[in-house]
């Protein structure tokens, strides 16, 4: 075995030597011109879209060694109203370098998972440029994720900035999205390579790399030529549109357009089923679908959840614009599961995963659902992360639903074996006080559970980078805009919510998007007064909590219904009185704390609601918003209502503990 690889090596080192002799970059640049923007985007008015940063990549790979030796050109175009005199890089792999890094602060890196960029050089315009290192929002000087160097001459409004980078990169074992998996021949390569930052209005927006956050960056087009081994597979975030075979290395040339980011992934043992999707207007979307040999029984439902999620969002959102779609099932030890890139996302499962436990196909819905928040429609998830991420949760919610509506809570003892039930108190993984029940989830259960662990600390508005914990980090950003998003559609109604959603895709697909662009967006449709929906979920950290008090008789066929406002959260609320033969209703519309409402009836009163139609997700205690007068009411509500008080108030006692 250890004589193959070496054989191996030194053949491949071969080639590397005779493929590395200098040659002007610019016979293997792309020109933008030339390509038409349309490679890897299937052709439709709608793709239309400004390419920034255009990167052209020829990489030599050493699976063996986990080396990339890189020359990358990038064209940046200054497609703004504003000259500038200097350009920023994001360096994400610096990130990886020592212990003090913003990223390695959270995840504590050993000798195997350190790396960054070596670079041999860095041209701008044919002139050699040293790199200042900096921090834009927080000072740390141990972190260089971000560097700048100043330009000979000023990029005016319509300048292209032609650069030149020669580096080397150690692939480290992976923590984080970025490595090789632990005792296999799988890399995955993210964040690997010196991209450009955001410049807007002025300035430059270019984030160190934080932890648990994502990225920012432009649209662009993106051409990569690569060699490896030839019993390796190329796993690339693009269309490959050449392969060419010499001796022991294969050379491939990808290309996408229409992205902001680009990855890839090599390996030696892999299952790949390719298959396809056919697009209301008759486009094919190529399905490419690669998944470790050990998991090979989830097969099918890996690729029934993939084009579900395709026929889902086209008709929910809007069409899938690129001509193929990637998902990539990584090995247990690889870090690199469960994250989206443009065309590409990956995944992973559990060795037991019965489909009712709704996993992998949640994850799968979500990661794809990224390839529309964030991937077309682009955010800053630094500042914003909730746009991207609540958008996905919302959506993969909704998805389970329509596909996979049986889903049952659960919980796996040893982290491991599935029990369906609830699990309230363990001790090394041991389950101690459990029940063992066909639960059925209701819709935002599992975002509500992460919300109950964090009230009010940080609101959704905050900066994602600036959020105190972790914890406040994945409410604000995934937990909370979930809840609020299904709360402003059951507020509005889903038809017009369908219409909110579809107009944000057409108006802001393959642009930059800020909160307040969905915002104002839903006050152009909502027809009527919606501030206060927004000042009370995103712009603060309230907490909501209405409750009927008291259904008391006041005079011949009235009733008094008191209810109160036991949080400072406040909603527009309905109040419902049964009785023996209907349910009469009421509106309360204002902030007062409590208020008494009247109904005339000659019926025979069981109770009353408020929110009886379960409207505000974030109401942190369903158990209180009913009072009834006879047991008998009970009868007039659903048997999923009174499991879904009970499972609330397990959630809440499970929120409270760690």
């Amino acid at each position: 075995m250890k004589i193959r690889y070496i054989i191996l090596s030194v053949l491949f080192i071969g080639v590397i030597i005779q493929y590395s002799e200098e040659k002007p970059i610019s016979d293997f640049y792309y020109k933008y011109k030339n390509s038409g923007y349309e490679k890897g985007l299937i052709k439709s008015e709608a793709n239309t879209f400004n390419p920034v940063a255009n990167y052209n990549f020829i990489i030599n790979y050493d699976p063996i060694n986990d080396i990339a030796d890189v020359r990358e050109e990038i064209r940046w175009i200054n497609n703004t109203e504003y000259p500038t005199e200097e350009i920023y890089l994001h360096l994400y792999p610096n990130a990886y370098s020592n212990n003090n890094t913003f990223f390695a602060q959270a995840y504590r890196l050993k000798k195997e998972n350190m790396t960054r960029v070596n670079f041999e050089y860095v041209e701008a315009e044919g002139e050699r440029k040293d790199l200042i290192y900096f921090n834009p929002e927080i000072v740390n000087p141990y972190d260089s994720t971000v560097a700048k160097f100043i330009l000979r001459k000023k990029a005016n409004p319509g300048d292209t900035v032609k650069i030149d980078i020669k580096y080397s990169l150690k692939i480290p074992v992976s923590v984080k999205r970025f490595g090789t998996a632990r005792g296999r021949n799988f890399d995955f390569i993210s964040q690997w390579y010196p991209k450009i930052g955001v410049f807007e209005d002025g300035r430059w927006i270019c984030s160190s790399y934080y932890p648990y956050l994502n990225y920012y960056s432009d649209f662009g087009e993106y051409r990569l030529t690569i060699k490896i081994p030839k019993n390796y597979t190329l796993i690339p975030g693009g269309e490959i549109t050449d392969v060419q075979e010499e001796g022991a290395v294969k050379t491939y040339t990808v290309v996408q357009s229409g992205i902001h980011d680009f990855v890839w992934a090599v390996t030696d043992n892999i299952v790949y089923e390719k298959t396809y999707y056919k697009r209301k207007d008759g486009a094919t979307v190529n399905v490419n679908l690669f998944i470790q040999p050990e998991r090979i029984k989830y097969r099918e439902r890996y690729k029934k959840a993939v084009i579900n999620c395709l026929a889902y969002f086209e008709e929910k959102v809007g069409i899938y614009p690129y001509s193929n779609l990637t998902m990539v099932d990584v090995p247990r030890t690889s870090a690199s599961g469960g994250m989206e890139y443009p065309t590409l996302f990956t995944v992973s499962a559990e060795l037991f995963s019965p489909q009712k436990t709704g996993w992998p196909e949640y994850l799968v819905a979500h990661e794809f659902a990224h390839q529309y928040f964030q991937g077309i429609i682009a955010n800053n998830e630094v500042y914003e992360a909730w746009l991207d991420e609540g958008f996905a949760s919302y959506f993969a919610t909704k998805f389970m639903y329509e596909f996979y509506p049986d889903i049952l809570a659960y919980f796996r003892i040893a982290k491991f074996v599935p029990v369906f039930g609830l699990n309230f108190l363990s001790y090394n993984e041991i389950p101690i006080i459990y029940t063992i029940a066909d639960i059925p989830v209701n819709l935002g259960a599992q975002s509500a559970a992460s919300y109950y662990r964090n009230l009010a600390i940080g609101s959704i508005s905050d900066l994602s980078y600036l959020q105190p914990s972790r914890l406040a980090y994945v409410v604000n950003s995934y937990s909370k805009p979930e809840l609020m998003l299904h709360t402003l559609e059951r507020y509005l109604g889903s038809d017009k919510m369908d219409r909110i959603v579809k107009e944000y895709y057409n108006a802001f697909r393959f642009r930059h998007v800020k909160a307040n662009d969905f915002i104002n967006l839903v006050k152009r449709f909502a027809g009527e007064d919606i501030d206060w929906f927004f000042n009370e979920f995103y712009a603060d950290s309230k907490i909501f909590d209405y409750s009927i008090t008291s259904v008391n008789k006041a005079g011949n066929n009235l009733y008094a219904v008191t209810a109160e406002r036991k949080g400072d959260g406040f909603f527009k609320n309905d109040i419902a009185l049964y009785t023996e033969t209907d349910t009469l209703y009421a509106k309360w519309e204002d902030d007062a704390r409590w208020k008494i409402f009247y109904f005339e009836t000659e019926d025979k009163v069981y109770g009353a609601e408020i929110d009886p139609r379960r409207k505000n997700l974030l109401d942190i205690e369903f158990a209180n918003n009913s009072y009834m007068i006879e047991k008998r009411y009970w009868a007039s509500l659903s048997i999923s209502a009174r499991w879904f008080f009970w499972v609330q108030n397990a959630l809440i006692i499970l929120g409270s503990i760690g």
